[in-house]
């Protein structure tokens, strides 16, 4: 359904005096009714509309996946250099489940925690 005000107005004047000018003004609405002749196209929105709704859901799992592929390339670089966060920061959880093994088998390095201080 659709529904549109509208005004009309009109002035009208004459070079002869005798004459007498008019005005006239008019206000209305429009109602419209709408339905479609084919329910086709409201399934092919909605199938549109689902194909989006997928195509964001992988570009965020695709996101999410990047930045922890970025966080373990980082945070095995910080362990290996002996960078790391102090323990009682907010931040040290952040390389705390980061395992860096060296290619000596058997050789584990695992970053400096709380939990590692326990066990020692």
């Amino acid at each position: 359904m659709s529904m549109s005000p509208f005004a009309l107005g009109s002035f009208n004047s004459s070079q002869d005096p005798a004459t007498y000018q008019s005005q006239n003004g008019n206000f209305g609405m429009s109602l419209g009714f709408n339905f479609p002749l084919d329910g086709s196209l409201q399934e092919l929105c909605k199938e549109r509309v689902r194909t989006e709704i997928k195509r964001q859901n992988a570009e965020a799992d695709k996101a999410r996946l990047d930045f922890e592929l970025v966080r373990l390339l980082k945070c095995g670089e910080a362990i290996r250099s002996g960078v790391s966060f102090h323990p009682q920061s907010p931040y040290a959880k952040i390389c705390s489940d980061v395992v860096v093994r060296d290619q000596t088998p058997g050789f584990v390095t695992i970053p400096d925690t709380k939990l590692n201080k326990q066990d020692k």
